[in-house]
């Protein structure tokens, strides 16, 4: 039904029945057949979940409206791999905010609110997490390599927070303090996140905002730029475009 082409900034190419809907994010979709209609979904409530979750408040439906099999190429909207979900085997699903594409046949997409305070404020995933369920497939976007790790029961994976992309609700979730001079001066934070097992986890080792972080120009590049007019000085050439 779906086919996942490139080693990275990933297309996936679904197949659609006759009057079969994917539904996905603004500016995902980079090819599709002559009979598939697009539509959007924007209503009041539904829009302010898909918020609280890190999401957009339009989805985009994308419906086969004629009597053949027809097809539809997705690809992320930041440099990412596209991570195959089937509900059908894991059941509920928890991903972090803003990691959902699309989706295929039966997903509900919820929130789920994060109430234990120390993982709340002390993780990168925040209060409002997405919730998956159903029977259908969800498509996640996630950057750098991705791994999949299957937890026995009472197994724990000490995780950066930051690299976390989903896992399935069976998982303890919690959080490990860092020591004082690793917190300090190690770049791993005050706390890294625990999954104890049974169930999935699903991680990445270079996450959206890690990517920006890394990418972006050193404070003050802009200022001297300005100050330094052509961008020259002292026979080093600046750009920072």
């Amino acid at each position: 039904r779906w086919q996942i082409s490139g080693d990275d900034c990933q297309v996936v190419t679904v197949l659609l029945d006759p009057e079969e809907e994917l539904k996905t994010e603004p500016g995902s979709m980079m090819f599709m057949s002559p009979s598939v209609e697009t539509d959007v979904e924007c209503g009041c409530f539904d829009g302010c979940v898909r918020r609280c979750a890190g999401e957009p408040c339009v989805k985009v439906g994308l419906k086969n409206g004629g009597g053949d099999a027809a097809y539809v190429g997705l690809t992320p909207n930041f440099p990412a791999k596209v991570v195959p979900v089937e509900l059908s085997n894991m059941k509920n699903f928890v991903a972090k905010s803003g990691a959902i594409m699309s989706s295929l046949g039966d997903v509900n997409i919820s929130t789920s609110c994060d109430t234990n305070p120390a993982t709340c404020c002390c993780t990168s995933l925040g209060m409002c997490r997405q919730s998956l369920d159903g029977e259908g497939t969800a498509f996640l976007a996630a950057g750098g390599t991705i791994l999949v790790k299957e937890l026995k029961e009472g197994e724990t994976l000490i995780v950066d927070s930051e690299s976390v992309v989903g896992f399935q609700d069976t998982i303890g979730f919690g959080i490990t303090p860092n020591q004082f001079c690793t917190c300090c001066f190690g770049g791993e934070g005050m706390c890294n996140a625990t999954m104890e097992g049974p169930g999935t986890v699903v991680v990445q080792s270079m996450s959206f905002k890690k990517y920006i972080k890394n990418v972006a120009p050193p404070p003050g590049a802009y200022k001297m730029r300005e100050r330094m007019g052509a961008g020259y000085m002292g026979g080093t050439d600046f750009d920072f475009d």
